[in-house]
């Protein structure tokens, strides 16, 4: 775990902010007027959390219903918000490095910074108001909101991120077949695990009894499949994909395909105090980002080229654009919403929530509504 050997009396490191830019056309003839290099650091669990506990959800009186009639249009005034925002080095994080290089964040009224952050780390951080929001899979939100994280899901950004790879060789062909084998993923609950865990549900695998999930740093999973320590690589990219494109990996199934490719696995995840006393800026922000995720699908080759230049993601830009083109990018709060409650209902069965909790109710705490029709 990052941090674990820090000094608990350390102060956290503040990101760098980034310089305004200017909102190009969508053309891809056009250069892309970007800001200079980011130093960006790295959020330390010990350093966050030493001596405090996590902040539970806590529902404003009147909830969010009666900020809908007097919320602004997001770009028709400014916003005077700085915000952070978590994120983990995939490339499907894309929407929201395209939000910050083009200008969209600022054009919304929003001084945005970015701080890398481990998997294990940040849902904690955003709970926690040390972070704003941040990218992730629903699934792999419910159960830490359940248990208290005080965030909440306004938006869905796109589809297509994880993979589930097995050595070339491998005589295993399908999901039904991971059965009593050891699947690596980056971090227990991540989004692979969580996603792939409602597919093996659906061949009749137990999640949490039939297979054995084995921790291994996400850059590193490649080659704990290739020394034989695990059957298969759960993922996200560029992790997930780099050693099938590398021909050391076969591709067994991804989250863009069977019965649950209709569920988004990247969603915005926003802190929930800034939605109880800002929820002007935090429709301003998820409107941006879902902008950022339009952006991208218009622009593959110019978010290659930002995703390599500032090195948030450990991969050469043509490796990057050939995932990107992977990807669906339709954004939308409305059908995440429809998504939520049939999505936590089969989740349950993999017996990660709790057997008490009720779909609806979760759903609830875990989707929130800022009046986003798109």
């Amino acid at each position: 775990m990052a941090g674990e050997n820090e000094h608990a009396q350390d102060e956290v490191q503040e990101p760098v902010a980034v310089p305004a830019a200017t909102v190009p056309e969508d053309d891809e003839s056009e250069d892309l007027a970007a800001p200079a290099d980011l130093d960006v650091p790295a959020l330390s669990r010990r350093k966050l959390f030493a001596g405090a506990g996590i902040a539970a959800a806590v529902v404003a009186g009147g909830g969010l219903a009666a900020w809908l009639t007097t919320r602004r249009t997001p770009g028709s005034g400014p916003v005077h918000r700085a915000l952070k925002i978590g994120f983990g080095g995939g490339v499907c994080e894309a929407p929201l490095f395209a939000a910050l290089h083009t200008g969209i964040f600022e054009k919304h009224g929003l001084q945005v910074e970015v701080v890398k952050t481990g998997a294990d780390e940040i849902k904690d951080a955003v709970g926690a108001g040390k972070l704003d929001a941040a990218p992730g899979i629903f699934f792999s939100w419910l159960k830490p909101i359940e248990q208290g994280i005080d965030a909440k899901l306004a938006a869905g950004l796109h589809e297509g991120c994880l993979r589930i790879i097995v050595p070339p060789d491998s005589s295993i062909k399908s999901i039904a077949e991971l059965r009593n084998k050891t699947i690596g993923v980056a971090a227990i609950g991540d989004s692979a695990m969580s996603f792939f865990s409602v597919d093996l549900l659906d061949a009749g695998i137990n999640p949490s009894q039939d297979v054995e999930w084995r921790v291994f740093p996400g850059d590193q999973l490649g080659d704990a499949l290739a020394r034989g320590e695990i059957a298969a690589v759960a993922g996200s990219d560029p992790n997930a994909l780099l050693p099938t494109l590398r021909g050391k990996a076969r591709e067994l199934t991804n989250n863009a395909t069977g019965a649950n490719r209709q569920l988004y696995c990247c969603a915005t995840a926003v802190n929930g105090r800034l939605l109880r006393e800002d929820p002007d800026t935090a429709r301003a922000l998820v409107t941006a980002w879902a902008e950022g995720s339009r952006w991208v699908g218009a622009n593959l080759a110019r978010t290659a080229a930002i995703e390599a230049e500032h090195k948030y993601v450990a991969a050469e830009q043509p490796v990057i654009e050939s995932i990107l083109q992977t990807y669906g990018y339709n954004p939308s709060a409305a059908r995440l919403k429809t998504e939520i409650t049939p999505g936590i209902e089969k989740f349950a069965k993999t017996g990660y929530l709790d057997r008490k909790t009720e779909a609806r109710v979760l759903a609830d705490k875990v989707y929130v509504d800022l009046g986003l029709t798109w």
